[in-house]
């Protein structure tokens, strides 16, 4: 029985390796140290894993070993390690889980939420940074175009300053020169290096007056601008006289930083001024001297001229008896006609000589125009028909007066009418008109259908001893002063003459007094 049971425990045991493929090695011994079954896989085992159960079998005790070896033991440890890595990953991933969940929810929003107000400010200020960028930078393409502007404009003015055909030169605020351009050292005779460092005294001449520097010094330290007129000295000791400007130049705070000044050479200018007054001073004592000849002379030629008409007319008219022949009758009235006519010559000489020296006086008084023209028309009517001229004065009866000296005023009318007369030819017509204007001035005028002149004729006929050349002219004899002298008398008055003219259609003449010489003729 025990040999069947033997036999029956090794069938058992030779079936375990097979069903338990893991089992290495499997020994069975008894407790004397036989062994009743052994089986090991081929192959070496090196350090085996040795593990010893015992078995009581009736009155028989059996020991069950089981062998393991190393590999086999790591295996099941890495596999053990591994499900035990995953467990702890499994675990280390849920914490971090949880861990995130919390600090996502107690720490993450609200440092997101900072950072997102801190990403607004960081934003608004990057956008306000980029805006004062692109401010500053505007204002620096700004500053930079102001500055090559400014820098052209300068080197502009450096140029001009440089090339200025007029004596300039800069100084500091106490008065030292430190520029002066070629110019300067053109009209002083100076080289710049001898001036720098100087002050403008260096020009002056000894006859500037002392004040004159004190009055400069004194306007340039109160801040303000100065010119004169002053006698300069050069380097060679000629003197010249320059018109100097000093300016002072300002900073941009205001301040003064230095002073300006231009030299204008008016040597010239003042040499022609003096050449001038010399030949002014001399025109006057000469036009003196030709007034009190014609003064003195006034005298002496109008006495032997009004003897001479006198007794020529008392024999033309036989006063004392008959002269014995016609010839003598004819001799005494060409006599009378020609001193009458050289004494109205001497009287219109002595009158411009006097109007032009302002030595003519007027008389005045109330006088009516139209009177006047009356008076004058009576006396031109015999040479007005013997030219078979129509004459006509003026018509208005209710024309005002006016305030003059009546001679004077007479005399201007005879001049006009007269020239009028006789620069028309037969068949024509002089007329004498004056009316009271709008402006309250009394308008006088004369009117001719004669010949009539163009603008070179009008200017000429203007002029002292002018006169229009001309076939009619020619036939009347005159000096030429009847225009000059007419409207010396009016502008006497205060008014003006003026004269229209067209070849061939005639002349207008026209006088205007001013308003404040009209009067009523209830006041006269």
């Amino acid at each position: 029985m025990l040999r069947n049971d033997y036999a029956e425990a090794r069938v058992f045991l030779a079936d375990w390796p097979v069903k338990y493929t893991d089992v290495n090695v499997l020994e069975v011994t008894f407790d004397n140290g036989r062994t009743l079954f052994s089986y090991r896989t081929p192959g070496k085992i090196d350090t085996p894993l040795t593990v010893t159960r015992t078995f009581h079998y009736r009155d028989r005790s059996l020991s069950l070993v089981l062998c393991h070896d190393d590999s086999e033991t790591a295996a099941t440890l890495t596999s053990m390690g591994r499900g035990l890595f995953l467990l702890a990953f499994f675990l280390i991933g849920a914490t971090a889980l949880t861990l995130w969940f919390v600090l996502f929810r107690w720490m993450v929003k609200p440092m997101e939420q900072e950072i997102a107000d801190r990403t607004g400010d960081l934003r608004a200020a990057r956008e306000t940074l980029e805006r004062q960028v692109e401010e500053r930078t505007a204002s620096l393409k700004a500053e930079v175009v102001m500055r090559r502007e400014a820098e052209t404009a300068s080197r502009k003015l450096g140029l001009a300053v440089e090339q200025s055909p007029v004596c300039t030169f800069i100084t500091d605020p106490e008065g030292l020169i430190e520029y002066v351009n070629p110019k300067f050292e053109a009209l002083t005779g100076y080289a710049r290096d001898e001036v720098l460092g100087q002050t403008p005294r260096i020009l002056m001449s000894p006859d500037t007056p002392r004040g004159v520097l004190a009055d400069l010094w004194a306007t340039l330290r109160a801040g303000g601008a100065w010119r004169a007129e002053l006698r300069n000295r050069r380097k060679d000791g000629s003197d010249f006289w320059a018109n100097v400007s000093f300016a002072p130049i300002r900073g941009s705070d205001g301040a003064v930083t230095h002073h300006v000044a231009v030299c204008e050479d008016i040597t010239e200018h003042k040499q022609a001024a003096r050449v001038m007054a010399e030949a002014r001073h001399a025109a006057e004592m000469a036009n003196k001297a030709k007034s009190d000849f014609m003064a003195n002379m006034s005298h002496e030629l109008r006495t032997p001229l009004n003897a001479i008409i006198g007794f020529s007319q008392a024999m033309r008219d036989g006063l004392f008896g008959s002269l014995g022949h016609d010839r003598y009758s004819e001799y005494a009235d060409f006599i009378h006609h020609s001193g009458s006519h050289l004494l109205e010559l001497i009287n219109d000489i002595l009158d411009v000589s006097a109007v032009e020296a302002g030595k003519l006086v007027l008389h005045e008084e109330v006088v009516s125009l139209r009177d006047l023209c009356e008076a004058a028309t009576r006396l031109l009517m015999s040479r007005a028909q013997k030219g078979d001229v129509v004459l006509t004065g003026i018509g208005d009866p209710d024309l005002p007066a006016v305030r003059a000296d009546p001679r004077r005023l007479k005399q201007i009318l005879l001049n006009l009418m007269s020239n009028a007369v006789k620069f028309t030819e037969p068949g024509g017509t002089v007329a004498c008109d004056a009316f009271v204007g709008e402006d309250g001035a009394l308008v006088l005028t004369v009117t001719d259908t004669g010949i009539g002149m163009d603008e070179a004729g009008l200017r000429k006929a203007m002029s002292a001893f002018g006169q229009v050349d001309s076939s009619l002219s020619r036939k009347h004899e005159g000096t030429g002063l009847g225009l000059p002298l007419t409207k010396g008398l009016v502008e006497l008055h205060g008014g003006t003459l003026a004269l229209a003219s067209q070849p061939g259609r005639g002349t207008k003449a026209t006088v205007s007094l001013p308003r404040d010489r009209v009067v009523t003729v209830a006041a006269a």
